[in-house]
């Protein structure tokens, strides 16, 4: 391979199926917006309690991109290769009103 990081014409990586937690949220939506640009399959999980649809919306309609409105905290069962967790109140405001769920948030279940 050569030093600029490209995969040679006909050399192909595998598709991976992965989960983002978090994945409407300002980080999480660029993380997504990576993943897909790059070919692979993308699950977003999201509660919206600081993310926003409008940060993913241009994906809707995407065969590769699925996006489950749901609390981390609850258990999920997918079939993945990789996730990315990154759901979490994201400013001080948020972790003061709900000081448990964002210690919760942190613990995903593998």
């Amino acid at each position: 391979m050569s030093g600029n990081g490209r995969i040679p014409v006909g050399i192909r990586r595998k598709r991976l199926r992965i989960v983002v937690t978090g994945g409407s949220g300002f980080v999480g939506s660029h993380l997504v917006d990576k993943l897909i640009g790059r070919g692979d399959e993308v699950i977003v999980i999201d509660n919206f309690f600081t993310g926003r649809k409008e940060n993913v919306v241009h994906h809707f309609g995407n065969p590769r991109f699925e996006l489950i409105r749901h609390d981390v905290i609850e258990p999920m069962l997918l079939e993945v290769d990789q996730i990315y967790h990154l759901a979490c109140p994201a400013s001080p405001v948020h972790y003061k009103y709900n000081p448990v769920k964002t210690i919760i948030s942190f613990f995903i279940y593998i």
